[in-house]
């Protein structure tokens, strides 16, 4: 052995491909568990032909008018009933200018689009998170098991105003009061 010859060192390729299987395996545990605790959510998709856009931003209208119960900061507070159909439609930094208000403990069917590019809604609380692309429509079944004041984000990086693309949903223990 020659001395001050640095000698070159062995990968020992047997441990980093035991390391990437086990990593991998807990990747794949990890992500089922996630999928098997989602809050009684299902989901469906369902791709979007042209003209279907537009139909979902009116049933997104009819919502807001039929169901705001009051304003806060003049943001309409949207109640709507349990059981049904809600609306939210993904656009260029924002999720619609009102806020969702969910009775914990009802079933809702959380009908997402985005109309420009791809967005995930994500509330960290309820652990819902769904990514919406411009060419599907998504429907989850979700029933809310917590109450409180919840933001809502988007978990999809959608250029540079993705930072303020949130809003606030609202799930209570009671009806609300007009």
């Amino acid at each position: 052995m020659n001395k001050g010859i640095p000698t070159k060192k062995r990968v020992n390729t047997g441990l980093l491909l035991g390391i990437a299987l086990t990593f991998a395996l807990l990747i794949g545990l990890l992500s089922r568990y996630v999928s098997q605790h989602q809050p009684n959510a299902k989901v469906t998709k369902q791709k979007i032909v042209p003209g279907q856009i537009n139909a979902f931003r009116e049933q997104v209208n009819k919502m807001v008018s039929r169901y705001t119960v009051r304003r806060e900061r003049g943001i309409p507070i949207v109640h709507p009933p349990a059981g049904s159909d809600i609306y939210l439609l993904a656009r260029n930094y924002n999720w619609g200018h009102y806020i969702l208000e969910l009775e914990r403990g009802k079933p809702y069917r959380l009908h997402l689009a985005s109309l420009d590019m791809r967005h995930a809604i994500v509330v960290h609380e309820l652990r819902l998170m769904y990514r919406i692309k411009p060419d599907e429509f998504k429907v989850v079944k979700f029933t809310p098991d917590k109450a409180g004041r919840f933001q809502l984000l988007c978990g999809e990086w959608c250029g540079i105003g993705h930072a303020s693309m949130t809003s606030q949903l609202l799930v209570t223990d009671a009806p609300p009061q007009g």
